[in-house]
């Protein structure tokens, strides 16, 4: 039988974990929520993302290989981002779909055309301390709704979507190739596309059982992204933390010829492309 002060010791260390515990969460109900800032910060390798027109042949880079070319063009879906704390704290920023684009929340389109739209801010976060970040690239079920859709999911406000069996193009790159095997396509009605140029859609958001005889054209390419932080921040009104994910598309066009892989415009020829997303993204830091 281990002795009575051994055993009123290892009482009272436990008690006071339990009531560190209990007090440390009475301490954050106390707090009102807070705001995280979630920065996406694009590049190539180590350098910043420079945009050149659509068409134009000065290149900015060169792969490995010796391939040359630029970046004209980019966007991505971020949507059901999730905060998670080492003592189990969670917070799911809100999903909606409407018509009224006011009312849509929780999904975000990250396009070099709309400046600051790298930058997420979110708010009424319970406050508390985190540790990690999850959230998808693209739209899934939740937001792929046949009918009206408003805010960054309608395709007259600049959304990128496709159709209702390919869903929103999820993570997308243009620019133009040194060695690009595409040749110049009069579309009609003023769209064209240009001699030497090249497209890397990545979209598909559900698995379609093919006609007998037939390829499957469409399949899943969402992919959810789980990142642990650096160090833990602290969420709470009058804080301002900041997390910097870094977008690093030369992950994504790594190992990629130019001369033979230009015009990527379907699901399933976008998925090896959509399996590299998981080292696409990666985190940079944080602070608070």
């Amino acid at each position: 039988m281990k002795p009575f002060h051994k055993i009123l010791f290892a009482f009272f260390a436990i008690s006071f974990v339990s009531f560190s515990a209990c007090n440390k969460d009475d301490e954050d109900s106390t707090k009102n929520p807070g705001v995280l800032s979630v920065f996406f910060d694009n590049k190539l390798g180590d350098q910043s993302i420079s945009i050149k027109d659509y068409g134009d042949k000065t290149f900015d880079y060169m792969d490995t290989d010796g391939q040359e070319y630029n970046i004209s063009l980019f966007a991505y879906y971020i949507s059901a981002i999730e905060l998670e704390g080492p003592d189990g704290i969670k917070h799911l920023d809100p999903l909606n779909v409407s018509a009224n684009a006011d009312e849509v929340t929780g999904y975000y389109h990250v396009i070099s055309t709309t400046p600051n739209s790298n930058v997420i801010n979110l708010k009424d976060i319970e406050a508390g301390t985190y540790d990690k970040i999850r959230f998808t690239v693209g739209v899934d079920e939740s937001g792929v709704q046949e009918g009206a859709a408003g805010g960054v999911l309608d395709p007259a406000n600049g959304a990128w979507f496709w159709n209702w069996n390919a869903g929103y193009i999820g993570f997308g790159v243009e620019g133009n190739a040194s060695n690009s095997g595409q040749e110049y396509v009069d579309w009609g009605n003023g769209n064209e596309t240009l001699e030497g140029t090249y497209a890397i859609h990545v979209g598909g958001w559900k698995d379609v059982e093919p006609e007998p005889g037939e390829d499957p054209k469409f399949v899943n390419n969402i992919k959810i992204i789980e990142l642990d932080f650096d160090s833990n921040i602290r969420i709470e009104d009058g804080l301002n933390p900041e997390a910097h994910i870094n977008v690093n598309f030369e992950e994504l066009l790594k190992g990629i010829d130019f001369s033979t892989t230009y015009a990527i415009h379907r699901p399933d020829l976008g998925k090896p492309f959509a399996e590299k997303l998981v080292n696409v993204f990666e985190l940079d830091h944080v602070h608070q």
